[in-house]
């Protein structure tokens, strides 16, 4: 009779240290989004408590080989908004190795923070030119991408911050 008490105490345990394990990396948060300006990707940093960016990138995907814009706060100022190859004032290029932008390429824009990192947002420039006014490119689970109004962009973040 013991051993059957045993095996469940076990697996209760082995639960517990899984369930902790999966507490251990908080969840990426939706406070990125992408959109054109004059045919430019401008990236969009919504507003909140539990993230600034630290880093931010941007790069190619499924391209050989990888090339890459990234840029480091390094004790500049946090933005709210950063238009790819702009370098916003206090920050530092790490890598540019992408200086142009190619409309047959995929490409992906993200920001890190020191605790949570951003959701990503895969994205084409035909995506970006394509996109309504006000309206701005949002990441999803693996690699999906919607359009969405900047202000529900903007409220989603609020909710989740």
């Amino acid at each position: 009779m013991t051993r059957p008490r045993t095996r469940a105490v076990s697996i209760l345990v082995v639960l517990a240290a899984l369930a902790g394990l999966s507490a251990c990396s908080p969840a990426d948060k939706p406070v990125l989004a992408v959109r054109a300006v004059d045919g430019q990707p401008v990236l969009l940093l919504a507003e909140c408590a539990v993230f600034t960016a630290d880093r931010i990138s941007v790069y190619t995907i499924d391209v050989t080989p990888a090339a890459s814009w990234t840029v480091d706060r390094d004790g500049g100022a946090a933005v709210a908004g950063v238009t790819v190859f702009e370098l916003p004032s206090g920050w530092t290029i790490d890598e540019q190795t992408l200086v142009a932008f190619d409309s047959a390429t995929e490409y992906s824009a993200a920001a890190y923070g020191t605790e949570r990192n951003a959701v990503p947002v895969h994205f084409t420039l035909g995506e970006l030119t394509g996109l309504a006014p006000g309206e701005v490119l949002v990441g999803e689970a693996a690699g999906k991408r919607k359009a969405v109004t900047e202000a529900a962009f903007r409220k989603r973040a609020k909710k989740v911050c």
